[in-house]
């Protein structure tokens, strides 16, 4: 009693599109979590927001939206890990604030499968303005797939 030839591809062809479903639906969660994070990080004033940050958003037109968040990310992840960053975190006693970012920076890699990205922006911007703007971007490309 053996298996039919067809079985293995039918399951194979099951399983991949079981993958490329649950990973369409991760990306489905990720858009309202990082606009869940970035509402949390913007209604918080503190000090620690006036800090500067390299200006990512401030692309070229050509840019796509892909690398604009992967530019986003990489600005994200060099600011947090900078040692005045965390001190100044720590300082204030904003260390669940700190974990917001890396987990944000998480997130938005997720979102462009992305890893290398350009990041020595030249033009400054204070984390606050920074995560104002990607917080609109954001929610204009939540809009967007909801239409």
């Amino acid at each position: 009693m053996g298996l039919p030839a067809q079985l293995p591809v039918t399951l194979l062809c099951l399983l991949a599109g079981t993958a490329h479903f649950i990973q369409g639906r991760r990306g489905d969660i990720i858009l309202p979590e990082v606009i869940k994070t970035l509402n949390i990080l913007t209604e918080r004033k503190t000090p620690c927001t006036k800090l500067m940050i390299a200006d990512a958003l401030a692309v070229p037109k050509n840019t796509t939206e892909r690398e604009a968040i992967c530019r986003a990310a990489t600005a994200l992840r060099q600011f947090y890990l900078h040692h005045k960053v965390s001190w100044c975190f720590k300082e204030h006693g904003e260390l669940g604030d700190l974990k917001l970012l890396r987990g944000l920076d998480r997130n938005l890699c997720s979102m462009v499968k992305l890893s290398n990205c350009p990041g020595k922006e030249a033009r400054q911007t204070t984390l606050e303005d920074f995560l104002d703007r990607l917080k609109t971007a954001m929610q204009e490309k939540y809009s967007k797939r909801q239409s």
